[in-house]
């Protein structure tokens, strides 16, 4: 054994005694590992003692272990491939090289921060208590003088104030819940070969060759009061149509291509902005109503990306227009739940499968109102994350209508002759007012002035009296008239305002509700010009003129309001922080 720790004497053919000495090794050892030994020639005694650790390294790292070092390997590359590793952290547990095989997979500080931590608090707080209970107990000598400080204490009304004042401080600071920041917001721009001109959008529909020439017809009238501009953009696979011989193609590969080249460049660009690593992301949040594949939008940016393992995240189908406002609360929920976590909020709807080929023209509005287009958001509960933020967000509100008829107004059906699509009710203007109306009966209180809820408090007032006079009677009752309902101004309490663009008749809807002015519908009635009805995602196109053309300031109030199926109406107001002047006066399609 000994001679195994000391390489050969000379360079020469091995002696007898080497040669003796492995071949009793190899029958000791024999089997498996005799026959892979024997693949090395010669056999010394130097080189058995070389290669026997190599032989048990790689069959340590066969099998599964090895599976796992190979796909961490590919993580890396691609990764590397992606991003700048200029600025890379060192000791990024999720950044894992496989130098041994000690992986470190636990965030302690997590663990600790997020079972711990309460009880360290506690801990803190009973020796504070403890401590001052010991000095009291045992730093005056006798009990009269202890009597005596208790006394002069409780006499003392600045020591008794400072009590009271830290306990209400206390009290105050624990039932807050964090404060959520929007730091950085991108849509999607199409690029130029998708966007498409209403008479060329014609032109795709016949070359479908399944419209009538009523359908045809009706679907040139609708464009042509639509609101909607010469510049709106449709899906790659539709655009060989423009020819008015080719068929769209409309298969779930394409239609998952569409999905891949809208998403992915906002997520690069949204990431980008705000300076984080696709690591830092705690939780994924991702609405598309139409288009829910197996694997998940969601699973799918995991993939593309490099998202932590433990990132938890949620698809949401079938939400409508209304969509983003229910994702951002969702986000909010989750983000005050865990302060310090940051979400990825996309909003996305997918057009590729879903062209009606029918002639039910209910159900044509879909093929003339919606486009292509969509929207990311990163969102933090990170204090030190607000002093960068653009936005944040004061509310959220949401209403579910819970009525037949607003239930059915917009609904997905099949049509006598099996086609599939989206029906649109003809009162989905009434509808979505009265879903607005139970919205802002929740908003009012939070963003009007006080002037102008007492000049609604008294208006209700007035209407009870005026009513409990008409049924009681009284003699003078013939001549007292009920007032009309008054309607707050708004514009009072919010300084911009983004309408979900659902169409022209939705936009001027809301402006007749809520008297606002036409510079503020600006913005949704521009965006319907230029990237139409890109359902969920329409708002923050809206938002994206305001910084542009909108003259937004610091300090200033934005709603925004979407109406979605079922029927939802969704609200959320965000406080301006930062405005990029960068991008002031810069139009967003180059």
């Amino acid at each position: 054994l000994k001679s195994l720790d000391r390489p050969p004497r000379s360079k020469g053919p091995p002696s007898p005694t080497a040669e003796m000495g492995a071949g009793r090794f190899e029958r000791l050892l024999g089997g498996k590992l005799a026959s892979d030994l024997r693949e090395y020639e010669p056999p010394t005694t130097w080189e058995f003692a070389t290669v026997l650790p190599g032989l048990r390294l790689d069959r340590l790292l066969t099998g599964r272990l090895k599976h796992d070092l190979e796909e961490f390997d590919r993580r890396k590359e691609r990764r590397a491939a992606r991003s700048d590793t200029t600025g890379r952290v060192e000791k990024n547990i999720y950044l894992w090289e496989p130098k041994s095989l000690d992986i470190k997979a636990i965030n302690w500080w997590h663990v600790w921060s997020a079972e711990y931590l309460r009880y360290t608090y506690r801990l803190l707080i009973f020796a504070v208590v403890a401590s001052i209970a010991c000095q009291f107990a045992y730093g005056a000598p006798t009990v009269l003088t202890r009597t005596r400080l208790l006394a002069s204490l409780i006499q003392d009304h600045v020591f008794l104030e400072s009590v009271v004042a830290v306990v209400l401080i206390s009290m105050y600071l624990g039932r807050m819940k964090a404060s959520v920041y929007c730091l950085e917001n991108c849509v999607f721009v199409p690029p130029q070969e998708w966007r498409v001109p209403q008479e060329d959008l014609i032109t795709m529909m016949k070359a479908q060759d399944c419209f009538s020439q009523e359908s045809l017809e009706f679907m040139r009238r609708v464009l042509e009061r639509s609101g909607t501009g010469q510049s709106t953009a449709w899906p790659p696979t539709m655009i060989p149509s423009k020819d008015g011989k080719t068929k769209a193609v409309t298969d779930i590969a394409s239609a998952r291509e569409e999905a891949k080249a809208v998403i992915f460049p906002m997520v690069r660009e949204v990431l980008k902005k705000a300076d984080i690593k696709p690591e830092a992301i705690d939780f994924l949040i991702i609405n598309c109503s139409l288009f829910a594949p197996t694997p998940s939008l969601c699973a799918m940016v995991c993939n593309e990306f490099c998202l932590r393992e433990d990132v938890r995240s949620y698809n949401l189908g079938g939400m409508g227009c209304s969509a983003n406002g229910i994702s951002v609360d969702l986000a909010k929920q989750l983000l005050q739940n865990q302060p310090g976590a940051r979400a990825l909020v996309i909003s996305t709807e997918n057009l590729t499968q879903n062209l009606y080929t029918g002639n039910n023209k209910g159900m044509l509005l879909q093929n003339t109102l919606f486009r292509c287009g969509g929207c990311a958001l990163v969102l933090s509960s990170r204090f030190t994350d607000s002093l960068r933020a653009k936005y944040k967000l004061l509310y959220t509100f949401r209403s579910q209508v819970s009525e037949d008829n607003s239930y059915s107004c917009v609904y997905q059906q099949a049509d006598d002759e099996g086609n599939v699509g989206v029906s649109l009710s003809k009162d989905i203007v009434n509808v979505a007012g009265r879903a607005m109306k139970r919205n802002f009966i929740q908003l009012g209180p939070y963003v009007l002035p006080f002037g102008e809820q007492a000049k609604v408090l008294v208006n209700r007032i007035a209407i009870r009296l005026a009513t409990w006079a008409a049924k009681s009677g009284l003699p003078l009752s013939r001549h007292i008239s009920v007032p009309t309902g008054y309607t707050p101004n708004f514009g009072k309490g919010i300084d911009h305002f983004c309408i979900h663009a659902g169409g022209r008749a939705v936009i001027e809807g809301v402006q007749k509700n809520l008297s606002l002015s036409e510079q503020q519908v600006a913005p949704s009635m521009q965006t319907l010009a230029e990237f139409g009805n890109t359902s969920s995602s329409s708002i923050w196109y809206e938002m994206a003129w305001i910084e542009r053309h909108g003259n937004l300031r610091r300090g200033d109030r934005v709603l925004q309001i979407a109406f979605g199926s079922g029927f939802k109406c969704n609200s959320a107001v965000w406080l301006a922080l930062r405005v990029d002047r960068s991008v002031v006066g810069v139009p967003l399609k180059q």
